[in-house]
């Protein structure tokens, strides 16, 4: 592989474009552009609102053009459709894997909701998911919740305050959301009590422990919820600081109702299959036709067990860009050393923190490589 291969397929990528933009914007080329999306939409079953929030105009605007009685800069409004119809032309044909795949991961997730859900009797029980980015927490999360309607999934971010969290559950609860955080978390207990709900709080790692003791005092014991919390080990830290700090004591009431933690970056630095078996690795980046060797799955092993490399975010990243190179779709497989020429080309922060040893990966393929051409 010459250098720079999967970065120079990258940019070729980046540079096909399907529909072009007219040179001229006369009546006869602005009319075929109008047919041209209008086709675009039909095919896709886009609705005139969709289009008109993804391009940044009102949907006034949008409507006026696809009659053809846009009397503003044609020019701009042409040059900014054709761009759109390219992206998603670009994301349509890039090959990818399935949106969800159940891993190791997301079984110990879930066995971890349903046993909370399970002791939450009289009052509710917590449990906290621990873990730096690219997990998959959030997928995982997401799509409990899409199986289990009785779920409320909700991701917090760090501007949030205390009424700002209570409003987002009332809204999803589809009940009033208006008012002092008093009335707020009146009207929350009296909605949630009757009824058999988890609420989940994604991106939690910014809670304070007041806001901890809030959500114990609100959803757990007077709503009787479970109450799943998820976030890097920065909310692990809050909620094991010591109680004998001055306005920390409510953090012995919250441990109290802990049904467990989940501390995923405890269980991925463990060696051996554990958290990233080889077959949790092969179902979620052996697509497209694309086979990974032995190597490739250790490399991708040790980039999901090593902190702060981004886990599996980074090896989705990495396995897309090579499925644009040309040398991957010639042999149909990944190897380590492609994998390991991906990080360095695209200059991923990876490579500062995993150190890779490629001439152990290197061996196993070669291996790999002789059974495979024995089998065959």
């Amino acid at each position: 592989m010459t250098e720079n291969d999967i970065q120079k397929a990258l940019e070729q990528n980046a540079r096909v474009i399907k529909e072009r933009i007219p040179e001229q914007a006369g009546d006869a080329e602005i009319a075929e552009v109008i047919t041209r999306m209008r086709s675009f939409m039909a095919e896709r079953n886009f609705k005139q609102a969709t289009v008109a929030r993804m391009l940044g105009v009102s949907t006034s605007v949008f409507s006026k053009f696809l009659a053809g009685n846009y009397k503003g800069n044609l020019a701009k409004l042409v040059n900014k459709i054709i761009n759109w119809m390219n992206s998603v032309t670009r994301k349509e044909e890039r090959i990818k894997p399935k949106p969800f795949i159940e891993t190791e991961i997301a079984r110990r997730i879930a066995t971890l909701i349903v046993q909370t859900e399970a002791f939450s009797e009289e009052e509710g029980r917590i449990a906290l998911i621990i873990g730096d980015s690219g997990h998959g927490k959030s997928v995982c999360l997401k799509q409990y919740a899409e199986a289990n309607k009785n779920t409320l999934y909700i991701q917090l971010d760090a501007t949030m305050g205390s009424l700002r969290i209570f409003v987002e559950i009332a809204k999803k609860l589809h009940i009033t959301s208006s008012g002092s955080l008093s009335e707020i978390t009146r009207h929350l207990v009296e909605n949630l009590r009757p009824r058999n709900i988890i609420i989940m709080l994604d991106e939690a790692s910014n809670l304070t422990v007041k806001q901890l003791n809030q959500l114990r005092q609100i959803i757990v014991v007077k709503a009787r919820c479970p109450l799943i919390l998820a976030g890097n080990a920065d909310l692990l830290r809050t909620v094991i600081q010591p109680t004998t700090k001055h306005g920390y004591e409510s953090l012995d009431q919250f441990t109290s109702r802990l049904m467990g933690v989940l501390n995923l970056d405890e269980l991925a630095s463990h060696k051996g299959d554990g958290l990233y078996t080889s077959e949790d690795i092969r179902k979620l980046y052996e697509y497209g036709g694309i086979r990974l060797t032995s190597g490739a799955i250790d490399t991708l092993k040790k980039i999901c067990m090593t902190p702060r490399t981004g886990r599996l975010r980074t090896c989705s990243h990495i396995i897309a860009a090579l499925h644009t190179a040309r040398i991957v779709n010639q042999r149909g497989q990944v190897d380590a050393a492609l994998i390991i020429a991906a990080i360095e080309q695209l200059d991923l922060p990876v490579k500062i923190w995993l150190p890779l040893i490629t001439e152990d990966f290197a061996e196993q393929d070669a291996q790999g490589n002789e059974i495979s051409a024995e089998a065959g």
